[in-house]
């Protein structure tokens, strides 16, 4: 029986190459693209599984309030004092460990010479509970005993092999910023791409608690420094729900009599309305954390969940083809029907002969999606970044659902035409009276409309990411992105920065050079409290979020940014080093000014200092456009991190060797290392160029597969209506007419598409443009285009069949009747 199932299956699908070339491409292309997204999000939702005690790892954040309550910054790390006390006061937890991201120049030297040096971003100052909380796999060394004393480190597999071709490197030394030596304890495994942090060295973190690095004391009472990563383990049964409650009394009892005995602040102040610690879970780190300073780039569940509908929408997409081209040809096996149920079959038993032959379509179809699938998942990994494998031989979970996806798939697309078909009564149908499907086209215009509909939602999301992405690259910033470079500043060059400016600008290839503690496209995370303005004769506190920024003299005119009110720091003034203050406009906007020129001049106080303000800027964007411009102030202290060198366009390459030069002869001992700043831009808004191409993909991709199934109907509508396009011409209709009485019904149906996909369009997109501080406006034209493009896409696919029937010569089709 199953045998002859299949063989008459293969017959049917061999009689009706177009109809069965139409369901097998479309549904290859549906399936190739559904795999490769079903691959994606289960490698988004298996970051830190890997993990043998994940359901009990977390990590502690912190967020800072005004007086109204509003989170104005949320750290994924904390103050070093915070890991330690929540240990000693909460027994519930298993394990308290502390990290400190750094980076470091480091060497590799032998007889005295430099043989390798490199900046290195992903040194970690770990204590030794790290391992008890993460699976980190060690290569050789004592994982108990390697973080134990003070400048030890292990290295990452790649980092050892990088610097010493192999992995047995304990008891080597590497130099660190040409300082100190590091003695290697151990080599651990690369961490997976699933992780949310992937180090390069781990170093003891008790090498802090010497005074030259961190110190001890620091390290207990610092609560300013919010840098520390603390993660924490609970022990079996503890609900992190309750514990975290019991939180703010924490912060009250520690944060509280500290800030009362050295921040002066008054003794009703309460601590825990100004700042809270959270447990996040390890796992919810990589699609459901956005803080202000995450380690690394996360991914995003909306985004997850935008390609898991992509995935199903395209498969229902090529499913609506099926059930379309088969209901609509049920009429060619009207007859078949018939004959089959005289000869005593039974409607079960076509029921099961239909399904058949859709589930063995879609076996096919499954085949052809893995040829596709395997070169599509190349373009995939280099798109994503990952490293995405399909393996079926040793995969046999993705085995198994793919076998059940072919069949789930092929139930679905053939039940209702085979229900259809098995539903003729054969004394009508051999009579020739049944078998026209009457009723059915009415489900047929449903499926085309739906088709169309997602179709068009994608081809507006295209466009108005496009348009939005645009508008970030267009968008006036406030300051000059372009030609400009950017470089680690180096505290050696304190002494001798002078001698070092004026070097730079010996050539005419250098416009200008500042430093700061923060670039352009970076994040404002430091604030020293609530500034003070004079007023009358006394200093009136203003509360507001204020976010400061480090800068020298040669910042703002490195980044051409304009002066609203007032000037810019000054060599020639020696105090403004240390007692001027500039802020931008929207902290004076902040302050209720309305003449910004009667303000300048006036005794400001900010950070335990007393000065003068006395400039204000034009507002800029310093972060990116996903943020509103925040009340900023600058101040001219000499803790700069960024070096910022403003190169001439024309010189780019001349200027890059100059500045190489010139810091060669200045810090011979540190690697030169810039990136341009445009490109740091660039890189604020990959995720938005990534999803734009997503769209674009996916929108095309739609669009071909609904078009396949609209080429297959125009097709056997076509042939249907034969005769009647003769005799319409043989009485005087011409091309054009005919062409229109075809196409009609289609353009009513994209229509009806429209009036579905623009309201959800709208919608989705107006929650996207909502992520950005500063957006466009939905345009009407957007919405209008995509109707066109739909429309023109369906009247290009449907015209290619009806203007060959119109064409055809009346004659050749009516001499037989």
């Amino acid at each position: 029986m199953i045998r002859n199932y299949i063989l008459v299956a293969f017959r049917s699908i061999l009689r009706n190459k177009l109809t069965a070339f139409i369901n097998i491409a479309g549904l290859a292309l549906a399936i190739a693209c559904a795999l490769m997204i079903y691959l994606f999000i289960r490698d988004e939702v298996s970051y830190e599984q890997y993990h043998s005690k994940a359901d009990r790892m977390y990590r502690v954040t912190r967020s800072f309030h005004n007086d109204e309550g509003e989170v104005g910054l949320h750290l994924s790390s904390v103050a070093p004092p915070i890991g330690p006390l929540l240990k000693n006061d909460f027994g519930e937890m298993e394990e308290v460990v502390r990290t400190l991201n750094s980076s470091m120049v480091i060497s590799l030297e032998e007889h005295g010479e430099t043989k390798m040096m490199n900046t290195e971003s992903e040194v970690f100052f770990a204590e030794p509970g790290i391992f008890r909380i993460f699976d980190i796999h060690t290569v050789t060394g004592d994982a108990n005993a390697a973080l134990n004393r003070p400048r030890t480190a292990m290295l990452s597999r790649k980092t050892a092999m990088r610097y010493f071709n192999t992995p047995d490197v304990v008891g080597k030394r590497l130099r660190a910023d040409n300082d100190s030596d590091l003695e290697i304890t151990g080599v651990f495994e690369n961490f997976p791409n699933e992780s949310h942090w992937h180090p390069d060295i781990l170093v003891s973190f008790i090498t802090l608690e010497d005074d030259n690095v961190y110190g001890r004391e620091r390290l207990a009472t610092n609560w300013s420094n919010n840098s520390f990563g603390t993660y924490i383990l609970l022990d079996k049964g503890t609900d992190p729900v309750a514990l975290e409650k019991r939180f703010p009394a924490f912060v009250d009892k520690h944060f509280g009599k500290y800030a009362k005995a050295n921040w002066g602040v008054g003794p009703d102040w309460v601590a825990s309305k100004s700042t809270t610690l959270y447990l996040q879970k390890v796992t919810d780190i990589h699609l459901r954390s956005h803080l202000d300073d995450e380690i690394e780039i996360n991914g995003n569940i909306n985004n997850v969940y935008m390609m898991g509908a992509i995935g199903v929408f395209i498969v229902l997409i090529a499913c609506f083809n099926f059930i379309n081209l088969s209901t609509a040809r049920a009429t060619k096996r009207a007859k078949e029907v018939g004959l089959r149920k005289v000869a005593g079959a039974f409607r079960a038993q076509l029921v099961v002969q239909y399904l058949s032959e859709s589930v063995l379509l879609t076996f096919i179809a499954l085949t052809a999606a893995l040829l596709i699938a395997v070169p599509g998942l190349n373009w995939l990994n280099a798109f994503t970044k990952k490293e995405l494998s399909l393996n079926l031989l040793t995969d046999l979970p993705l085995f198994g659902g793919l076998l059940a996806l072919g069949i789930v798939v092929g139930v679905l697309a053939g039940i209702y035409p085979a229900l259809v078909v098995s539903s003729f009564k054969p004394a009508l149908t051999l009579k020739g009276l049944q078998g026209t499907a009457k009723g059915k086209s009415t489900l047929r215009h449903i499926l085309v409309t739906a088709q169309f509909a997602i179709s068009i939602v994608l081809i507006i999301a295209t466009l108005i990411t496009f348009q939005q992405l645009d508008y970030l690259n267009t968008r006036d910033l406030g300051y000059n992105k372009d030609q400009v470079i950017t470089l680690p500043y180096d505290s050696d060059l304190n002494k001798s920065y002078e001698s070092f400016y004026n070097e730079l600008l010996k050539s005419s290839q250098i416009k200008e050079a500042g430093r700061s503690t923060r670039q352009p496209t970076g994040r404002l995370l430091d604030s020293f409290g609530d500034p003070k303005i004079m007023r009358g004769d006394s200093l009136v506190p203003i509360t507001m979020n204020l976010k400061s920024i480090q800068v020298d003299e040669g910042f703002f005119n490195t980044y051409d940014i304009a002066f609203a009110a007032g000037r810019n720091f000054s060599k020639d003034i020696p105090t403004d080093d240390s007692l001027a203050f500039i802020i931008n406009e929207a902290a004076a906007r902040e302050m209720g000014w309305k003449n910004l020129d009667e303000n300048i001049d006036r005794d400001f106080f900010y950070a335990d200092v007393r000065g003068k303000l006395i400039g204000i800027v034009k507002d800029f964007h310093f972060e990116s456009l996903h943020q509103k411009i925040v009340p900023m102030i600058f101040l001219g202290r000499p803790r700069f991190r960024v070096l910022s060198i403003k190169i001439p366009g024309n010189e780019m390459q001349a200027g890059l060797q100059h500045v190489e030069k010139v810091w060669k002869d200045f810090l011979p001992g540190k690697p030169f290392e810039y990136r341009f700043l445009s490109e740091r831009y660039r890189q604020l808004y990959e995720a938005e160029q990534k999803q734009n191409q997503l769209f674009t993909t996916f929108a095309a991709l739609a669009i071909f597969i609904a078009s396949l199934g609209l080429f297959g109907l125009a097709a056997f509508s076509t042939l249907q209506r034969v005769k009647e396009i003769g005799i319409r011409k043989v009485l005087g209709a011409s091309v054009p007419s005919i062409l229109t009485l075809l196409s009609r019904e289609i353009l009513f149906l994209i229509l009806a598409a429209n009036v579905l996909a623009w309201p959800v369009a709208w919608y989705l997109m107006s929650h996207w443009l909502d992520t950005f501080a500063y957006h466009i406006s939905m345009n009407p034209i957007t919405y209008g285009l995509a109707a066109i493009a739909a429309m023109a896409v369906a009247l290009l696919t449907v015209s290619i069949q009806t203007i060959k029937a119109a064409m055809r010569n009346p004659a050749n089709t009516l001499r037989h009747e």
